[in-house]
């Protein structure tokens, strides 16, 4: 059986072998090899052979996981294993209520089928009674949120969002977030205090009573959920995504649907090659239109795609893409247009709170990242201006975690990799949180609290 911590280097090499590929001019050593040459090329051989991404301007992300930025080493989610060829589980409690806690009101007119807007909001009603309603048109996301039973009128929607991955000290991921999104609800409150609309999670919650409590919560605070319901290839067989998808599809707090985390960096951690894991990828999308006509399917993508890789996922609605690009995002939007008239989202961006040249905490280049690249998103909203593609951004992430780098998960470690990261030009993997792992604001908090500020 193939253990979680081979399963971790394996793909820790991945990042490696892409960063050799991505960055000819970088040193072996600050390519963060654990392994010899042979098997870099070995991996450099399974990946996007030339095929794949517009990622010369810049090197992959700052994480290892299927999380973090770059991600290269996720751990498979919940109730998984990781021998080849297993059959997947997830945790599941009995099918959802068709109301649950949900107060619902008349069904809207039309239950087999979804409106086209049209480019009309009012044409934006959704087929479920509980839903809000949630359309694509053209660069904008519609969104009326259902309150107390009633559905709003559907606006142009702007993420305002941050990115959701808590463990705590001495807790790794090795069973994905589901559950400790349950264990962590509370953070719901800082993301509130946050003045943030949107959270992505990177797994889909626990399909339980409590899942469906914290959707009820968050949705009480004016926070929708953009779930990936499918970041590990091994979800793919036994499309444990569509079990996520059905359990939940009928809350209003759900935003969309996210297929993938930047997958083309880590063809959904052990798919055989880019070609497979697309397959994958475009398999899913399939599958959830076929079985929620109410929430758009986003893949997760890491930087802007090539033309061919685009046009390798014809039906996605929405392109969420993690951009590490130093301070420098207006590049990425004013290319986007040239490439799609789909809209897109920076699902990942920001910048970590330690100064690896000094070897300490540094606050204020973080705080500065975020005001920067956050103002630039803003700058982009089609919710503003629909000429412009940008949907929004959730930013990476809320909360620092401690079992990223070599080190104990009981400390706090201060490894990482070379990186387009301000301002130091690497990306520490354990500090990336405008929370500290105990939940106390960085200047990077504040900073963005004043940007969402209503």
């Amino acid at each position: 059986m193939r253990s979680h911590a081979l399963f971790y280097l394996e793909h820790r090499l991945l990042f490696a072998a892409v960063a050799m590929r991505d960055n000819p001019a970088m040193s072996l050593d600050r390519r963060r090899s654990r392994g010899c040459a042979v098997a870099l090329a070995s991996l450099l051989a399974c990946g996007d052979a030339g095929g794949g991404v517009t990622e010369a301007a810049t090197t992959s992300g700052p994480g290892t996981t299927d999380d973090s930025p770059g991600s290269t080493a996720a751990p498979p989610p919940t109730g998984t294993s990781t021998e080849p060829g297993a059959t997947a589980t997830t945790t599941t409690a009995d099918p959802p209520p068709t109301t649950g806690t949900i107060t619902t009101a008349d069904p809207p007119p039309g239950t087999t089928t979804k409106p086209d807007p049209t480019g009309d909001p009012s044409g934006c009603v959704p087929v479920s009674p509980t839903a809000s309603a949630v359309c694509v048109e053209n660069t904008q996301l519609l969104v009326g949120r259902r309150e107390g039973g009633t559905l709003m009128s559907a606006t142009p929607y702007r993420i305002k969002g941050v990115g959701w991955s808590p463990t705590g000290i001495g807790e790794t991921n090795t069973q994905g977030y589901a559950n400790y999104y349950i264990q962590y609800g509370s953070d719901a409150a800082h993301i509130e205090a946050l003045n943030a609309n949107t959270v992505k999670t990177y797994d889909p919650f626990a399909q339980t009573a409590e899942g469906l409590a914290l959707l009820d919560d968050l949705h009480s605070r004016g926070i929708m959920v953009a779930m990936t319901v499918i970041a590990w290839h091994g979800d793919a067989g036994p499309k444990n995504y569509l079990a996520a998808v059905n359990y939940f599809k009928d809350h209003p707090a759900i935003l969309m649907w996210l297929v993938g985390n930047e997958f083309n960096y880590n063809n959904l951690y052990g798919a055989a090659d880019l070609d497979a894991a697309t397959a994958i990828v475009n398999q899913a999308i399939a599958d959830i239109h076929a079985a929620d006509p109410d929430h758009p399917v986003a893949v997760g993508h890491g930087e802007v795609p090539s033309p061919e890789r685009y046009a390798a996922i014809p039906d996605a609605d929405i392109w969420a893409l993690n951009l590490y690009p130093a301070l420098d995002l207006d590049s990425r939007f004013e290319a986007w247009p040239a490439l799609s008239d789909k809209p897109m989202f920076v699902s990942e961006y920001g910048a970590d709170a330690f100064d690896n040249n000094d070897g300490e905490e540094d606050e204020a280049a973080q705080a500065e990242a975020t005001e920067i690249l956050t103002l630039q998103i803003a700058d982009h909203y089609s919710a503003d201006d629909p000429a412009e593609p940008g949907l929004g951004g959730t930013i990476f992430v809320l909360t620092d975690e401690w079992w990223k780098a070599d080190g104990s998960a009981d400390a706090q470690d201060d490894g990482g990799f070379p990186g387009a990261i301000h301002d130091d030009g690497f990306a520490n993997e354990e500090w990336w949180g405008l929370l500290d792992i105990e939940r106390n604001p960085r200047a990077a908090f504040t900073a963005l609290q004043t940007i969402y500020a209503p």
